[in-house]
Formats: structure tokens, C-alpha cells, sequence
């Protein structure tokens, strides 16, 4: 008796790899803040000013940094509680090293003195290490 022989046609077989989708990147909770401003003296063309910071982010921030910005030329002559720059009208006030961790939900008040020349408006712009902080 023949032998028949059949040829099946195999199919290609296709490989299904499964790749995880990469892990989103890990998510970094910027500083949350309120800030109070205050005049508390001003004379001729100088004035001692007060800057109330609360932390109201979720994060403990060590070291801290404030910024805002002056609208009428005034300048940082001095300060306390804070380490300070200024570059043209922004000012950069930086944690001293008896203060330099903020938790959630503590303040810490800066003082400084200050110049003007045409004013002395309250300032605007305030920030805690980079976010942008509401006034009260």
C-alpha cells in the first residue's frame, strides 16, 4: 500500500512579548504657603517690614527659601531670621541655620529693614522654594 504523506503548512508563530508600561515618574509635591506682610515703621525713606510664612505644604521643607518681589525700587537694607539677597527688585530671603527646617503647618517670621526712594507699596510675587504662596 502507498504512503501518503501530508504536508501541513505551519503557521508562523508569533511571539507576544509583554513589556510592562514604564512606571510613571515618582510625583514631587511642591511647598504649599500662606504669607502675612506687614509694615510695623517707616520714616523718611526706610521702614521695618515683617514677612509671616506658613508652611500649608505636606512636606517638611529643610532648608527653605522665601521670595517675592518689590514694586517700587525698595530695598533690604538688614534682616533677621533669614539670610537675604536682592537682585534688582527680587528679593531671595534663605533659612539661617537656627531656623532651617519648616514642617507642615509651622510659621516662621522674617524681619528686615528696609529703603525706598518713590513709595513704599507692599510687595508682591511671595514664594516658598519655588510655589507661589496666597497673602492673608
Amino acid at each position: 500500500m502507498p504512503t501518503v504523506l501530508r504536508q501541513t503548512s505551519a503557521s508562523p508563530t508569533s511571539k507576544t512579548t509583554s513589556q510592562a508600561a514604564p512606571p510613571p515618574p515618582p510625583v514631587v509635591e511642591r511647598a504649599g504657603c500662606t504669607v502675612g506682610y506687614a509694615v510695623t515703621d517707616q520714616w523718611n525713606n526706610g521702614f521695618t517690614a515683617g514677612v509671616s510664612v506658613t508652611n500649608t505644604g505636606s512636606r517638611t521643607l529643610t532648608p527653605w527659601t522665601v521670595t517675592w518681589t518689590f514694586t517700587a525700587g525698595q530695598r533690604v537694607t538688614h534682616s533677621w531670621n533669614g539670610d537675604y539677597s536682592q537682585s534688582g527688585s527680587r528679593v531671595t530671603m534663605k533659612a539661617v541655620s537656627y531656623n532651617l527646617t519648616l514642617a507642615p503647618g509651622a510659621t516662621v517670621d522674617i524681619g528686615f529693614n528696609g529703603a525706598f526712594d518713590h513709595g513704599n507699596p507692599a510687595p508682591a510675587g511671595f514664594a516658598l522654594d519655588g510655589a507661589s504662596c496666597t497673602t492673608r
